[in-house]
């Protein structure tokens, strides 16, 4: 029968001197198998008691209810701003954190547009030490209005950052017809960028809705008309992720912008190993639940009003 005392020692050198079980076991004569059923023990027994010192403004709880629910790698949840352009930033920030716990070396970043991708953008540091990351552009943009949205700057900002090649894609978000398209895949640099799509394993992206508004910046910024507004609204589509549109159960719709679109769509992102969806605001929660409910994405950053809604949904 183990003492209570041997018991209390084996707490204290793990808890209190920070010993590995090996160093306690090869201290005390034990094994380290010992020394873990004794720190079980204490832990059931009441001898030691674990106290987790969450803030305040910690949204844990949800986070894990978002993770279970839909079966993600992670989620994170920050608050919800007096106003959407202060919600965004405070998404942008935890995405950046987000991103800078999970990008490692050799890693190939995908990176698409938007105003979330942006404040993290902004939100990282200057230089980060990582060996060997290679930054591809997922999705067009070149002669977008928003200027610092756009998605070669973000490209070129974040191969800056990481002091990293980068693959971009010299292509409008959407073509003005399929024939432009193909023309343009006979560009070389336009190939090396394709070619490159598989390769990425992490990738950062936002979500646009299509109900009960549309926020996107392909519409916002004119390059959906309105009949093509008209078709992806009459496929029940209610987001969309680079310039693919979805259902709410995450089904991709296939519309006529489709055939004239160069990106890493919502059926390729679920082909990479991680992806990180930047959306917030009350307005989004369907877009965001279908591409979770989809698994176009797997990790998750957004505002706690909306990530209620998710979890109520």
């Amino acid at each position: 029968m183990v003492s209570e005392s041997l018991k209390l020692k084996v707490c204290k050198l793990f808890y209190e001197r920070g010993l590995s079980k090996q160093e306690i076991g090869s201290r005390l004569k034990i094994s380290r198998f010992k020394v873990t059923r004794f720190l079980e023990e204490a832990l059931n027994e009441g001898m030691v008691k674990i106290i987790i010192n969450e803030p305040e403004n910690s949204y844990m709880e949800i986070e894990n209810a978002l993770e279970e629910k839909f079966k993600i790698f992670r989620a994170l949840v920050v608050e919800t701003g007096d106003t959407y352009e202060e919600t965004k930033k405070n998404i942008g920030k935890a995405g950046a954190n987000c991103l800078l716990d999970m990008i490692d070396n050799d890693d190939v970043l995908g990176v698409a547009w938007g105003t979330t991708i942006y404040e993290m953008v902004k939100a990282l540091p200057e230089s980060v030490e990582k060996k060997n990351i290679t930054v591809v552009q997922i999705t067009g943009g070149l002669g977008q209005t928003s200027v610092g949205y756009e998605s070669l700057e973000i490209t070129r900002r974040l191969a800056e950052i990481f002091k990293a090649p980068s693959y971009q894609l010299y292509a409008p978000a959407i073509f003005d017809n399929e024939e432009t398209k193909k023309l343009m895949l006979q560009e070389s640099k336009i190939i090396e960028t394709i070619n490159m799509f598989g390769k990425v394993n992490i990738a950062v992206v936002g979500l646009g809705s299509v109900l009960p508004e549309p926020s996107t910046l392909l519409y916002r910024d004119g390059y959906i008309k309105q009949e093509d507004f008209e078709e992806i609204v009459s496929s029940n589509a209610v987001g969309n992720v680079n310039s693919s549109f979805y259902t709410l159960d995450g089904k991709r719709c296939f519309t006529k912008i489709d055939r004239k679109t160069i990106d890493v769509d919502a059926d390729q992102l679920k082909r990479v190993r991680y992806v990180i969806a930047l959306a917030g605001g009350k307005f989004k929660a369907q877009a965001i639940y279908g591409a979770l409910k989809g698994k176009i994405v797997n990790i998750i950053v957004t505002d706690n009003e909306t990530a209620q809604i998710l979890v109520d949904m």
